[in-house]
């Protein structure tokens, strides 16, 4: 996953930015056949995280471009099944839009009875949009400040954490069977209200990006990081351990994409592609995708398709292994 990222990060270098991006974004950019009427932006997350935020952000930038409404559509549950569901049954047209995550690929690993709609068959790849680093936060009655101690304290007592998706579940589960430990998931549809639950102490940990807002808590000694996911540090906690330093070789952090039904024609595709990452560069859209603690990656829809097909490939022996269901 690892050297995908890269790869595709390395790829986007000699794409060119767009000139002039503020007056760009009050000119009028469309395609022969789209948009040719309002575009719905399906978030399978509850209002109010940082995803729901940033697809709001873009979501204006494209209304301006494009001159059409494009709504934002909250329709978080069935671990983003609900949502993601909406936009496999759309017209395939460009019109419904979806983000997803790794529970994207992950989902139909982890399913025991046959889901409403098939990834591969209902649902095309648009583009990668970011990666982001993932990490424990805890509340700070929690007698655990570091990987190492979180280790040695789940080894002798049942500790639970709360995560908002399926792949943080998965990932966690392997930490579990890299570590010898056996930290018990509490699902949230969402990560706001996880983060409300964990700060009013009614879970003591919670697996969540990285953000400036949960670094601001860290910082008010309203929440404590525990350390992060990623085998490398966060650009935005560099001081921050990593629980490699508890399990060597452990490695995980997460991304967002853009899928549209499948049957949207190529050149739709294409043209959705280029301008979600012409806004996606914007000044003040890129401060804000650094700020939740995202990194763009912006890749063509030939990469996604490639990535998410890799991503299926490593994640289902993984999911036998550790005998991880929904």
């Amino acid at each position: 996953m690892k050297n995908i990222l890269k790869a595709l990060a390395t790829a986007m270098l000699s794409f060119c930015m767009a000139a002039a991006a503020p007056a760009f974004a009050q000119q009028t950019h469309t395609h022969p056949t789209f948009p040719t009427q309002p575009v719905r932006l399906v978030v399978p997350f509850p209002p109010g995280g940082s995803t729901d935020a940033l697809a709001r952000l873009i979501g204006e930038k494209l209304a301006a471009r494009w001159k059409q409404t494009v709504m934002v559509e909250n329709r978080p549950g069935a671990n983003t099944m609900l949502g993601t569901d909406a936009v496999a049954k759309s017209p395939p047209d460009g019109h419904v839009l979806g983000i997803v995550t790794g529970s994207h690929v992950i989902n139909p690993l982890l399913a025991t009875s046959k889901m409403p709609y098939d990834t591969q068959k209902d649902l095309t790849g648009v583009m990668l949009l970011t990666s982001f680093q993932m990490a424990l936060w805890a509340h700070p009655s929690l007698p655990a400040d570091d990987p190492a101690e979180l280790l040695a304290l789940a080894k002798n007592e049942k500790v639970d954490y709360a995560a908002a998706t399926t792949q943080s579940y998965l990932a966690m589960e392997l930490f579990n069977t890299m570590a010898g430990t056996r930290m018990g998931y509490v699902p949230y549809k969402g990560s706001a209200q996880a983060v409300n639950d964990l700060m009013g102490g009614h879970v003591k940990l919670l697996m969540d990006p990285v953000s400036q807002a949960l670094l601001e808590h860290v910082k008010n000694g309203k929440l404590k990081l525990i350390g992060t996911l990623g085998k490398r540090p966060s650009a935005l906690a560099p001081g921050a351990p990593t629980f490699a330093t508890a399990v060597p070789g452990y490695d995980f952090f997460g991304a967002f994409g853009l899928v549209a039904p499948a049957g949207t024609p190529p050149d739709v595709v294409r043209f959705i592609r280029d301008e979600f990452a012409t806004v996606m560069k914007l000044p003040e859209v890129a401060e804000r995708i650094t700020t939740i603690g995202q990194e763009a990656i912006l890749s063509t829809p030939e990469e996604y398709n490639q990535y998410l097909r890799a991503e299926g490939a490593k994640w289902a022996p993984i999911v036998k292994a550790t005998g991880a269901t929904l």
